[in-house]
């Protein structure tokens, strides 16, 4: 915790805190080129306490409500089915005002 605390100190990291293992991983189960692969890196333990931290204490209290509505990869609980399904619904409401519209023509 000290080492931690000196580093919020400071502003920085420890140079060895921002090293890390690229490992390239197969996407398929033999893999022909290198576009079949996709990079895994492995960084330090106390690199990524030390980010979840930093994103605790300072990242999300500075995020009002509603500020990051319609962005799904950077929130905690953003995945590819919650932004299909917000697409979807948009796409519903749209639909529904466009034949009202012209319902009542």
């Amino acid at each position: 915790m000290h080492i931690l605390n000196l580093s919020f100190d400071s502003g920085t990291a420890p140079k060895q805190w921002l090293n890390a293992i690229v490992t390239p991983v197969p996407k398929v189960p033999k893999p022909d080129s290198i576009t079949e692969y996709r990079p895994i890196s492995v960084t330090p333990l106390l690199c990524r306490l030390y980010e979840k931290l930093v994103v605790r204490r300072w990242l999300y209290p500075a995020i009002t409500p509603g500020m990051l509505d319609d962005q799904f990869g950077f929130r905690p609980t953003g995945s590819t089915t919650s932004a299909l399904i917000s697409l979807l619904h948009h796409v519903a409401i749209m639909l529904e005002r466009t034949v009202a519209a012209s319902a009542s023509l």
